[in-house]
């Protein structure tokens, strides 16, 4: 079962993955990434960064949903991390069992508008998350479990 989709430009960061996978007892991660997908450095990186006991997979937003089939037969509690909103979207619109999504960090960038400490949308960004709405998805912002959620659907 799918427990949570985030967005992250870092991937696996860290503390933020282990207090999520704590927090909902994930037994599996699944990065997709078109870029990390492609990247043997970056993959061994990743495996390197995720909490012991958890399996990782690193695919692309085409591999993910010619998978999607399979991973919802698993018995497993699964977290997806996207690296930028454009896939996420890409993903949400081919596969539209998705409801809620979790910001947790998008990098600032020339021109990006503040949302909070972590998360800097651009206009396209922007209207990524915007599609996102009007597809019915819950989207909040909340860096680890214990921090404060916040409804990014009421900020765009």
């Amino acid at each position: 079962m799918i427990k949570l989709v985030r967005i992250d430009h870092r991937l696996l960061h860290g503390q933020v993955v282990f207090s999520w996978s704590k927090s909902l007892n994930i037994n599996r991660i699944i990065v997709a990434n078109t870029e990390a997908a492609k990247d043997d450095f970056k993959k061994m990186s990743l495996n390197l960064s995720k909490p012991t006991g958890v399996k990782l997979h690193i695919f692309s937003v085409a591999e993910l949903l010619e998978k999607i089939p399979k991973i919802e037969t698993l018995n497993e509690n699964i977290m997806l991390i996207f690296g930028n909103t454009k896939e996420v979207r890409q993903f949400c619109e081919a596969y539209p069992k998705i409801k809620e999504i979790n910001y947790g960090g998008i990098i600032k960038k020339t021109g990006s508008k503040q949302f909070s400490n972590a998360v800097f949308l651009n206009e396209e960004e922007i209207a990524d998350a915007k599609c996102l709405k009007e597809q019915g998805i819950a989207q909040f912002i909340q860096q680890v479990p214990t921090s404060k959620k916040e409804d990014l659907n009421t900020m765009i």
